[in-house]
């Protein structure tokens, strides 16, 4: 030791000492922040059963195999299977009283049911081929997008034909070009366009309140987009939802926003 200074830590030294003070600190909340959640959670815990067992229930039936094998109704049976998968985690967030997560999660439940229904409201099997083939779209942008990444120099050529080798890039335009007239000639981002081409302004794609008044969903998609776009957006305003007494904090938060953001899964 010179002139009183310790000699410096390497970083394995470094490491074994954050992970004492993390063990410490673990040793001293974890049981108390289990109880804590148990205690919390008790008066709610009868609704959250509820939504559990619902899930329960969606997976019953896949695994009694009541759906049909027809190819053509592939893209509901995945809508379906997103539509439980999206119910557990919202699920599991509330149980642990994440309401603010669970609340980000219910959007993405919202637009499943939201493309179900416009699926099934008319001319099905045409719109279930439009949004199954909207997929080559999909990979056709993804690789247009990687292509002006290349291009930018902000992706390498080594990366770029790793991940799109010539038969990859062949197979993708060709798809494509099959496809391609029944979505925006320029602006592909919605599986539905052709389906409200001669209803949008400059044949727009459609916007998801625009489809949803056309879906009697308006009021739904101000709770989901309005109303809860506080949780799903960083703002100053997630004060109240991460905080005691003005005192930030990352103990979860059992609100009577659980009930609502519940209840609305399962409607959805």
């Amino acid at each position: 030791m010179l002139g009183g200074r310790l000699p410096p830590l390497n970083d394995k030294e470094i490491l074994k000492r954050y992970d004492r003070a993390l063990q410490d600190y673990a040793n001293k909340i974890i049981s108390g922040f289990q109880n804590c959640l148990g205690n919390q959670r008790r008066s709610s815990q009868p609704f959250l059963n509820g939504l559990f067992h619902f899930y329960l229930f969606c997976s019953y039936l896949v695994d009694s195999n009541l759906f049909p094998n027809d190819e053509k109704y592939t893209s509901l049976k995945i809508l379906y299977a997103k539509s439980p998968l999206a119910l557990f985690g919202i699920y599991n967030c509330l149980q642990n009283g994440l309401v603010t997560e669970g609340a980000i999660l219910l959007r993405s439940l919202f637009e499943t049911y939201f493309n179900v229904k416009l699926i099934l409201k008319n001319d099905i099997e045409e719109r279930l081929k439009l949004f199954d083939e909207f997929r080559f779209v999909e990979q056709w942008n993804n690789l247009q997008a990687n292509k002006k990444l290349l291009k930018n120099s902000k992706l390498s050529k080594d990366t770029f034909d790793k991940t799109f080798t010539p038969s990859l890039v062949k197979e993708i335009e060709e798809k494509y070009s099959l496809v391609k007239s029944n979505y925006h000639p320029n602006l592909s981002h919605h599986w539905a366009w052709k389906i409200f081409k001669n209803e949008t302004k400059d044949q727009r794609n459609p916007s998801i309140a625009f489809i949803a008044d056309k879906l009697d969903l308006g009021s739904d998609y101000v709770k989901v987009y309005g109303t809860l776009s506080i949780p799903v957006h960083n703002s100053a305003s997630l004060l109240n939802m991460v905080s005691t007494r003005n005192v930030i904090s990352l103990v979860p938060n059992f609100s009577p926003l659980i009930y609502h953001v519940g209840c609305l899964a399962i409607g959805y």
